[in-house]
């Protein structure tokens, strides 16, 4: 039986051209130093270097000869037809599939698996089955009769770009049934987290750092432990992620987009940090919240989609943290602002379009009378604290511990983790309760009998809201002597027209607003009774004067134009219905995508028509930050700026539901290749943080 090991070159390479000429050092080139490597082995009767016919590739097949290796040069498309006419050239009986950017292929190794897969006597072996390998020492084990029907029946492309995808697909240990196949396990453990494979310019510096310190003649293991003790170098080796062109083949065969170019984002992001304190303007938008295969800015959106810095298109999910309700850059928006850019957007007087978005917002409330407008959601929950606290003459405000966020103001961020700077005394005025949950609600009534001013609370969450809940809990704090302000920043214009309040016909003190209601432009607005948002005014003369709400751009025309026109907008188009209906949609295409793929256990999709979240779990279904980052990778690798939610607007179609869904399903390839072997095998760099952390 002649056992013939067959490796891979060629010189175009997206990332690294003409890397098997690389010089590693005056010595080897990475070509020579892998066919060196491979003579080693005691149980191959022949190497074969199956090439292509580029411009340039003399240099790879002297290289090849030089070394005792026979040469074949086929298609560079069909990668498949190409290695199963090298070894039908040289009359194989046993192939050993091995690829030439991996400088430090051990021939142990090659000959370990060889010996196992005879034992086993099945069809396919392989050290990349279950991946507990270092990516760079990969091999695969099968016969020509194997290789023969692969190359006749495999009819996909990523099936004919890449050699093996088609036998172990179809193979036993992936519940396929044409072919039998073992994995052979790593009896020393799982290192499938490291790299010592060349895609790279950064590779190869890794190996040559590799090789000054340990040489040439070592094995794998020896290598991975210089690796893994020395973090400079360890650091720099994990920026590229395993099996990408597998990946990308498969993404650009369903239509999808695969992304690997973030250099003006790298560039962007090496210079920031360094003018704007974390980066950006809300700390859910910085780089820690997101994979470092990520877009660190965007250049423009439109409608659904937006392109970063580097002209990389994105579906996008969260739609400006869920400010954009009707899609980017949307016309009619646009065509009202910029009539009052020809007005002028700020003056000494308030402007008229004042009253006339006073009204038109009021109109949709009919519990409250007054607003007062705001630039940011923080500025209008901190006014409506303030306003309970003097309507009650009380002290204490409370809010649900569970729910994330209210304001960066002191008497929200005092009771977070990130709650440097504010003062324990202030910290103290604030308290908390489990959120749907009234008895836990009575409770911090009874524990402060007589000092709550008020709750804060958002109405819902896309998980759901317990049947009478929310009634009930607005009259029980009432009949306590406080206030309750209905927070619908995330819910407005969301759940409802306006919101929670109208959906679920309740009568709260307070409401603020922001986030969709002027499709991503600076409005956001305090509403309420009254009674209480009087005390805000200046027409009781001789009473005491609270200080409400008081800024220079809080009357901007371009921003009060936007939320005009949006409300016209939602008003003509019946935008919510249509809202709902794309995320009904979505969820019937996910929930079969996550069935299907039997992942159910490993994801918790809530999955309201209005908003959908999705949180990841790692195999003993925990929630785990790392598995979470990774499928935001390869999201995003897929043309998906995602970030664990999806958020409809009414640019939203068919066509992008299907585009995610297509996504979500490719990308679950990954994840659950995580679930087996770790996440650290396929994430580049570390997981996302929570926003609010004691430590950076």
């Amino acid at each position: 039986m002649k056992i013939v090991i067959i490796t891979q070159a060629r010189l175009s390479s997206s990332r690294f051209p003409m890397k098997i000429l690389a010089l590693i050092d005056s010595s080897d080139t990475l070509l020579s130093l892998h066919l060196k490597r491979l003579k080693k082995s005691k149980l191959a009767n022949q190497i074969v270097v199956a090439t292509t016919h580029e411009k340039g590739i003399e240099t790879a097949l002297d290289i090849a000869r030089k070394n005792q290796a026979e040469v074949f040069q086929g298609s560079e498309s069909d990668v498949l037809d190409r290695f199963y006419q090298a070894a039908k050239y040289v009359k194989a009986d046993i192939v050993v599939r091995v690829t030439s950017d991996c400088p430090l292929i051990d021939s142990k190794l090659i000959d370990e698996l060889i010996e196992f897969y005879r034992k086993e006597k099945v069809d396919y072996a392989s050290v990349i089955l279950k991946e507990q390998f270092p990516d760079g020492v990969d091999c695969e084990v099968f016969s020509f009769k194997v290789l023969e029907q692969a190359w006749k029946e495999a009819k996909a492309p990523f099936e004919r770009e890449h050699v093996t995808p088609y036998i172990w697909q179809n193979s036993t240990l992936k519940g396929g049934s044409l072919f039998s196949s073992k994995a052979f396990e790593n009896k020393l453990g799982n290192f499938s987290q490291f790299r010592i494979t060349v895609d790279t310019p950064n590779d190869l510096d890794v190996i040559k750092e590799l090789i000054k310190k340990a040489g040439k003649e070592q094995d794998w293991k020896y290598y991975i432990d210089i690796l893994d003790s020395d973090k400079n170098i360890k650091d720099f080796n994990m920026n590229n992620s395993r099996n990408e062109g597998y990946f990308k083949s498969k993404a650009q065969e369903a239509g999808l987009r695969f992304i690997t170019n973030f250099k003006k984002s790298d560039a962007y992001r090496s210079k920031i940090h360094d003018l704007i304190p974390g980066g950006a303007h809300t700390y859910s938008k910085g780089d820690d919240q997101f994979p470092i295969l990520s877009p660190a800015a965007i250049a423009h959106g439109k409608g659904s989609h937006v392109w970063d810095l580097d002209g990389n298109e994105f579906l996008d999910c969260s739609m400006g943290l869920t400010s954009i309700s009707l899609g980017h850059a949307y016309e009619p928006v646009i065509k009202r602002v910029k009539e009052e850019l020809d007005k002028g957007v700020n003056f000494q007087r308030p402007s008229y379009i004042e009253l006339e978005i006073a009204e038109k917002f009021l109109e949709l409330i009919p519990c409250h009378q007054m607003i007062k407008f705001a630039k940011n959601g923080s500025t209008a929950t901190t006014a409506a604290v303030k306003l309970a606290r003097a309507y009650t003459e009380r002290k204490l405000a409370a809010f649900p511990h569970d729910h994330p966020f209210y304001s960066y103001d002191d008497w929200f961020i005092g009771k977070t983790q990130a709650n440097r700077g504010i003062p324990e005394e202030i910290t103290k005025l604030t308290v908390t309760y489990q959120s749907e949950n009234l008895d836990s609600l009575k409770e911090l009534f009874a524990k402060y009998p007589g000092q709550i001013a008020c709750v804060i609370s958002e109405p819902e969450k896309p998980h759901g809201l317990p049947a009478g809940y929310l009634d009930e809990a607005i009259k029980f704090v009432q009949s306590q002597g406080a206030l309750y302000i209905l927070d619908e920043m995330i819910t407005g214009f969301k759940t409802a027209f306006p919101g929670s309040i109208t959906k679920y016909n309740v009568s709260p003190d307070m409401a603020t607003w922001g986030k969709g209601i002027a499709n991503g432009f600076s409005f956001c607005a305090l509403t309420g009774k009254k009674e209480v948002m009087e005390l805000g005014g200046i027409r009781a003369v001789g009473k005491d004067k609270l200080f409400l709400i008081s800024t220079t751009h809080g009357g901007e025309t371009t921003a009060l134009a936007a939320a005009i026109a949006t409300i016209d907008e939602f008003k003509k188009h019946n935008v919510v219905a249509h809202n709902h209906q794309i995320g009904a949609k979505l969820r019937d295409k996910i929930q079969a995508v996550l069935k299907k793929a039997n992942m159910q256990d490993y994801i918790d999709y809530q999955a309201a028509d209005w908003m959908q979240l999705f949180i990841f779990k790692n195999k003993d279904k925990n929630v785990c930050s790392g598995m979470r980052t990774l499928m935001l990778q390869e999201m995003i690798r897929r043309g998906v700026l995602f970030q664990g939610a999806f958020v409809p607007c009414f640019s939203h179609n068919e066509a992008d539901l299907n585009y995610f869904a297509k996504a979500f399903e490719l990308s679950l390839e990954v994840y659950a290749l995580a679930l087996e072997n770790g996440y650290q095998a396929y994430l580049v760099g570390e997981p996302t943080k929570p926003v609010f952390r004691k430590l950076i």
